[in-house]
């Protein structure tokens, strides 16, 4: 039985939910907030696994940590390794490609991990059906897409679910092995420089990616958004949970920021719940110990939070393109300027050699192009040195 706090809470999130579903109906507008919401979720992220990072160098690990400063080079690249689990998470990165450089020792973001069985219960069918939904697959049945287990396969995935896993085409579905394995295979070899490949579980390491599975499928069994609840409570339980190992919260995160789209069937939503964790965790950490109640109350108030938060933030955003468009005014109006000003959202931080090659023009021509943004007060110069200097759009800092 619902208490009546709880209902009203579910019903209030299910109002800015269905609001922020309407405002993310244009493609490029939920593009441009998904691409600022990943970088959020990376920051909050990286800070609730005691990482000290601030915005501008979480922008500058985007592009490449290496042109951090040395002392802040450890935060850098596992705030990379983060935003690239965001980004897989949104669906936007299936291959784990890690950026070239000299191999460092891992930090303090332990590679999460997955398992290598089928997928668990009731729970697991109801995403894995959203996602054939979301790809166009409808007329399949969920039987031709069922995990192999360890057949033909000695780590129990299969050559086609492995070329999704690693190299592949679509990702597979959440709440599943094979997401989870995937997910941990990005994070990992972005951190470590490892080839994915080469990366494998223990295990120890499948057994707790197995009994995380079936936790969240005795905890999703209520429809819509009361199952996506009943997930995050297992998925978002604040440090210190004994049921949960280290290694595999960074996936937890990931897997709770498409709980609700997945549980609603709202494929255009994507929520950065690290984010309110982070800004509210006193707050979490009371209610976590609270009871379920309070557990899950104080998550659906999150959620309806978030949900509001994210179509202010989807406002901003306009708001500042067309300030950014009213600031160039008739600048160089033959220019790629335009261009330049829509490609920021995606990519907030470049050097002028990234610019360059982005869009192929000449060095000359990416740095007059610069120059005009940071005489607009577009960018701004956040490495104060003479090679490698890197550009930031303040108004994008997460």
């Amino acid at each position: 039985m619902l208490s009546t706090a709880l209902l009203t809470a579910l019903l209030e999130a299910e109002r800015a939910l269905g609001r922020l579903a309407e405002a993310c109906q244009d493609e490029g507008q939920r593009r441009r907030l998904w691409a600022d919401a990943a970088r959020r979720e990376a920051r909050a992220a990286a800070r609730l696994d005691g990482i000290a990072i601030d915005g501008t160098d979480v922008l500058i690990a985007t592009i490449n940590p290496d042109l951090t400063g040395t002392a802040d080079r450890p935060a850098a690249l596992a705030a990379h390794a983060l935003w690239q689990g965001a980004r897989f998470a949104q669906g936007l990165r299936d291959r784990p490609n890690p950026h070239p450089r000299t191999r460092v020792a891992r930090g303090p973001v332990a590679g999460p991990g997955g398992a290598r069985t089928g997928t668990q219960g009731v729970a697991a069918e109801v995403w894995r059906a959203v996602a054939l939904l979301e790809r166009g697959e409808e007329g399949e049945s969920l039987a031709d897409h069922a995990d192999d287990g360890d057949d033909g396969d000695i780590d129990g995935v299969n050559g086609k679910e492995r070329s999704h896993a690693i190299a592949g085409d679509a990702p597979p579905a959440p709440l599943t092995v094979r997401w989870i394995e995937s997910a941990w295979r990005v994070l990992e070899a972005d951190v470590s420089g490892r080839d994915p490949t080469d990366l494998r579980l223990t295990t120890e390491q499948e057994a707790d990616a197995a009994a995380l599975l079936e936790r969240l499928d005795r905890a999703g069994q209520a429809p819509a958004l009361l199952g996506a609840v009943g997930v995050l409570a297992e998925l978002m339980r604040p440090v210190p949970d004994q049921r949960t190992p280290a290694w595999l919260r960074p996936t937890m995160r990931l897997l709770a920021t498409r709980t609700v789209a997945h549980h609603c069937r709202l494929p255009g939503l994507w929520l950065p719940l690290s984010t309110g964790l982070w800004t509210d965790r006193t707050a979490a950490a009371i209610a976590a110990r609270s009871g379920d109640e309070a557990w899950r109350l104080w998550l659906t108030d999150r959620v309806a939070e978030t949900a509001r938060r994210e179509r202010q933030r989807l406002a901003t955003l306009d708001q500042t393109a067309q300030s950014w468009r009213r600031r160039m005014g008739e600048r160089r109006r033959n220019s790629r300027l335009p261009e330049v000003i829509d490609g920021l959202f995606d990519t907030p931080a470049f050097t002028v050699r990234h610019l360059q090659q982005r869009l192929g023009t000449t060095f000359r021509g990416a740095q007059l192009l610069v120059n005009d943004l940071v005489e607009a007060g577009v960018l701004r110069d956040v490495t104060n040195r003479a090679l490698d200097r890197v550009f930031v759009a303040v108004e994008l800092l997460p």
